[in-house]
């Protein structure tokens, strides 16, 4: 079953404790950022919006890293969709961070090899799936959440019913599907 994350912009307070968490609990080398939290901004002054994000690889369905690696050094994992990078057959060439739109693949100072987060997959360091991961866990605010696609896909229709449900107002019909009775738990 495909595993990934979901990330609620609005209660992540850049911290940056998911990044220590990443790179801790992986034994990150310095430079490389498996996770990194950045500050996204949209409009001119004075209608300025930001938001901060929390971006770490999507794990994609149709991995462009892996279809750009011309050593086949990146792999889907059947069971759990994890993308992973061998670092023995990496010869470092770049091509995958250049493919990815979320720049996840990153370049190693001491080994030159790409490398990117791994779902908390690092060997000998493996959390079970099962499991939150180490980013997911030090989040003090609950921005960040890991599982079955299918799983946050319900959480996630959820959380916007419940926004939904609290922003209308005395009076004004409103309207909800709910979507996994009428077209199944999806993933």
């Amino acid at each position: 079953m495909q595993q990934g994350f979901d990330f609620d912009p609005a209660l992540c307070i850049k911290c940056h404790a998911c990044e220590i968490a990443c790179k801790s609990w992986n034994e990150v080398e310095v430079g490389p950022r498996w996770r990194e939290v950045v500050k996204v901004t949209s409009g001119t002054f004075p209608d300025l919006q930001s938001m901060n994000v929390s971006m770490a690889c999507m794990h994609c369905g149709d991995a462009p890293c892996l279809t750009a690696c011309p050593v086949d050094a990146i792999s889907k994992r059947a069971e759990d969709g994890i993308v992973m990078v061998d670092q023995d057959k990496c010869i470092g060439c770049g091509f995958c961070a250049w493919a990815c739109p979320f720049n996840a693949p990153q370049l190693t100072t001491v080994a030159g090899k790409m490398e990117k987060c791994n779902f908390c997959q690092t060997p000998g360091l493996e959390r079970p799936v099962g499991l939150p991961r180490a980013c997911e866990e030090v989040c003090p605010t609950g921005a960040i959440k890991s599982g079955s696609l299918a799983a946050l896909a319900s959480a996630g229709r959820e959380r916007v019913a419940s926004k939904l449900a609290a922003a209308a107002q005395q009076g004004v019909p409103g309207l909800m599907i709910d979507a996994a009775t009428r077209f199944g738990a999806g993933g």
